[in-house]
């Protein structure tokens, strides 16, 4: 029984640690890389269409 206790106290320390490093001190920051990230990503996947049909007419 306290081997269980240990380690449900051990899991629940390293999800506090995953917590932590997961969620930055500024939540805006996340959503300006993911709408970066968005973009780039449009534009490669748009980039990669157009050299498509270059290369296909």
């Amino acid at each position: 029984m306290t081997q269980q206790e240990e380690k449900i106290q051990e899991l629940e320390r390293r999800i506090k640690v995953l917590e932590n490093h997961s969620s930055p001190k500024l939540p805006g920051l996340r959503v300006l890389w993911f709408i970066i990230w968005g973009f780039v990503g449009i534009f490669l996947i748009l980039t990669l269409i157009g050299v498509i049909q270059f290369v296909s007419a």
